[in-house]
């Protein structure tokens, strides 16, 4: 398969990477626009309780259409009463001038969320903007905040709905341009130190930047048919800059080498394609198996996830298969032009892993007995682990959504998104029914009770109303919208007076646990009330997401595993192997999960990220995206390592000096790789979203423990252990494997 390739990018190099760079200058200009086409919006559950109740809620209810968002306004230090009430007029005045505005609800003046009480030195606000898609919705709110630096006097800030994705937007934008730039400069100093020369160590970066350009461009184009995610942006840069230097690392080092052993420059870039580039094509088709995992749950958040990575790793393989060889067999012996170092380059490097290697070897039952323990410890808090989604809870303190809840904790509305909406429905006998009133009296009483609630809105909420005087409002529509309580009343029961809906906030200071007891709680009390009724809010749409995300994770890992295992078996024709690689693989991905369960549930070291205390739990889609980009990223590794293993084997190597022989030759490629992995991983660190740092601490550790631990001491040390039964395979497999010829022959 890969000869026709080889003999082709090698004997038209010129004609080849023509093609690579028209396509990339065709790319070029679209590169900048993939943040048009991106959302926050994590979707919905199929067959959702909670969307169906939305959607009642929206079509039923009056002041339910269009998008909302919360102005708050706090004064400075030293600024008077009369100051900030002149200044928030004047800003709401402009607001209400501005295209795409259809309301604006002053609190001073008017209730814009029932039961809302004023908050001292600080005014809220009601926007309400037309009914209109996401991205127009994003450009209104971009406007309202282009109004706030010009105030003296207080601070204000937007938090709901387009406002919290807009900020998420520009977040995931930064974080990805940080990683990119941060990431190729850092890389390139590593490179020019592993190679000793600076042509050699352009190479992979090229590589990179251009997997990730064309990337970016399908993905814009695509974007215009599906809705594609915004940590897509940031998946794509990691797996472009992580894997597109990986392979071209590979492949310089093994031109290198070929070069060194006397071949010209065609034979070398013939031979190197044959070798690293089967080891990049049989690496690439377990990263894609992985990151195929992104496309089994019934998400479109997820799936555009997994087809955006799946294009990344395509691109990376590609360009490293055929526009990398093509470079080589063009540049030959001047890939080492512009040295760094007198000496040649790699010798120095190959006697320290040689020796390396020597004292691995000497003790396998040591370093498998250690390394196993160690990374079953790290994983145990991974038992405990909780998951949920985090919301603007997942945005760092200094973000302005966040600030904007600090300031509505006192009202118990700092989680405006995991609210509790019970529908009521009352059918015929409606809501105005003296029975009906009653009812819901009873049941919003009954809520009130209940552990961790903050405040309760209905129909029946009025406070300091005699019982007597809140009938005879409720008594027909027409009292009802003559009442004093007009405006809580029809946000609260329906047009046509069949539904009446209940809304919960939980308190603001509930973690996740509370709040999973409350909605147990709020179930039971609907099955003891027997009232018809359907619960539904932010919070029930997270748990219905949160559950068809993890109801398909065993499917996905199952086929991952089974798909890994049928690869692996046939291109090193073992059955050990390829169980041996998938039970350290987990290994890694299980200690990365316990590492973050307790970093970012139990609070361990939270602070050093920029978080004043722990979330409690672990951003939901994060393990999904580790175990993906973890089993599949280990693989290189094992792939890299493997490959040199059993063509030791295939010399007739001992397997001890088979071992040593794959690690001297590929433990600088390896930890290199690794490194440079870990410098795009530490970027997302910086990050302002939980779910990029929770990614960048996980993807970190599991990088770390691969490289030392399992790559340069647990496997070695597992073959050694294993000896010939590393390449036992029954002869009727045998057959199948020679027919099918994935091997490195």
């Amino acid at each position: 398969m890969l000869r026709p390739i080889a003999l082709f990018v090698t004997t038209r190099p010129r004609f080849v990477l023509a093609f690579w760079s028209v396509f990339f200058l065709v790319c070029l200009p679209f590169v900048g626009r993939i943040g048009e086409v991106l959302t926050s919006d994590t979707g919905q559950a199929p067959e959702s309780v909670a969307v169906r109740v939305r959607e009642r809620i929206t079509q039923g209810f009056d002041g339910q259409t269009g998008s909302r968002v919360l102005l708050v306004a706090q004064a400075t230090e030293g600024t008077t009463t009369e100051e900030f009430e002149t200044g928030f007029s004047a800003l709401l005045q402009e607001i209400a001038g501005l295209e795409g505005v259809e309301l604006v609800r002053d609190s001073r003046k008017e209730t814009i969320i029932p039961g809302l009480s004023q908050l001292d030195g600080a005014y809220i606000a009601l926007i309400g903007l037309q009914e209109t898609d996401l991205k127009q919705s994003l450009h209104i709110v971009k406007e309202i905040r282009a109004l706030f630096p010009a105030r003296a006097g207080f601070n204000a800030y937007l938090t709901g709905g387009p406002a919290n994705s807009l900020e998420l937007q520009e977040i995931g934008k930064q974080d990805a341009r940080r990683a990119e730039v941060f990431g190729l400069g850092i890389s390139l100093i590593v490179l020019v130190i592993v190679f000793g020369a600076l042509t050699a160590a352009l190479l992979p970066l090229l590589v990179a930047i251009g997997s990730i350009t064309i990337s970016f461009t399908i993905l814009f184009f695509l974007g215009h048919l599906i809705d594609i995610a915004i940590i897509a942006q940031m998946i794509v840069s990691l797996l472009g800059l992580a894997t597109g230097i990986d392979y071209a690392l590979l492949m310089v080092n093994r031109f290198r080498e070929e070069l060194g052993h006397g071949r010209d420059a065609l034979e070398a870039a013939q031979n190197t394609t044959l070798t690293a580039g089967r080891s990049i094509l049989v690496s690439g088709l377990t990263v894609l198996v992985a990151l195929a995992a992104l496309l089994v749950p019934p998400l479109a958040f997820i799936r555009t996830i997994g087809i955006a990575s799946v294009i990344a790793m395509l691109f990376s393989v590609t360009i490293s298969l055929t526009a990398l060889p093509a470079c080589l067999a063009l540049l030959g012996k001047r890939v080492n032009w512009l040295k760094v170092t007198k000496s040649t380059p790699g010798l120095r490097s190959r006697a320290f892993w040689q020796a390396f290697a020597e004292r691995r070897v000497s003790r396998p039952w040591f370093w498998t007995i250690f390394s196993t323990v160690i990374l079953l410890l790290l994983s145990l808090p991974a038992t405990r682990m909780d998951v949920a989604l985090a919301g603007s809870k997942g945005l760092a303190e200094t973000t302005d959504t966040r600030k904007a809840q600090v300031i509505l904790e006192p009202l118990n509305l700092a989680s405006l998104e995991k609210t509790f909406d019970i529908l009521i429905d009352f059918e015929q006998e409606g809501f105005y029914h003296p029975s009906s009133v009653r009812a819901v009296a009873q049941f919003t009483r009954r809520v009130r009770e209940l552990d961790h609630v903050g405040q309760v809105l209905s129909a029946a909420s009025l406070e300091g109303v005699p019982s007597l005087l809140l009938h005879q409002y409720l008594a027909t529509p027409e009292t009802a919208a003559q009442s004093p309580f007009s405006e809580l009343i029809s946000a609260t029961v329906s047009r046509d007076g069949r539904y009446a809906l209940v809304r919960l906030f939980p308190s603001g200071d509930a973690r996740l646990a509370e709040i999973d007891s409350l909605d147990r709680s709020l179930h039971y009390l609907v099955e003891q009330s027997s009232l018809n009724a359907s619960i539904g809010g932010g919070y029930v749409a997270s748990r219905e997401w949160k559950g068809a995300l993890y109801r398909s994770f065993p499917l996905a890992l199952g086929l991952v595993y089974l798909a890994t295992y049928i690869l692996l078996g046939l291109v090193f024709r073992s059955l050990l192997i390829p169980l041996k690689s998938i039970l350290l693989n987990t290994l890694t991905v299980g200690a990365a999960f316990g590492v973050i369960t307790a970093v970012f549930q139990h609070g361990w070291l939270s602070s050093l990220l920029g978080w004043s205390s722990s979330f409690g739990f672990v951003e939901a889609s994060v393990p999904f995206f580790i175990f993906a980009v973890v089993f599949g990223l280990s693989m290189d590794y094992e792939v890299f390592l493997v490959s040199r293993i059993y063509e030791g084997h295939q010399r007739n190597m001992s397997d001890r000096r088979a071992v040593v022989y794959a690690l001297s030759t590929t433990g600088s490629v390896i930890s290199s790789a690794a490194l440079i992995m870990l410098i795009v991983f530490v970027a997302f660190l910086s990050s302002r979203l939980v779910i990029v740092q929770t990614l960048g601490v996980g993807l970190s550790v599991a990088v770390i423990l691969d490289a030392t631990l399992v790559r340069f001491a647990l496997v070695p040390a597992v073959m050694l252990l294993l000896g010939k039964w590393n390449w036992w395979l029954p002869q009727r497999f045998a057959r199948f494997a020679e027919k099918v010829n994935l091997s490195h022959d």
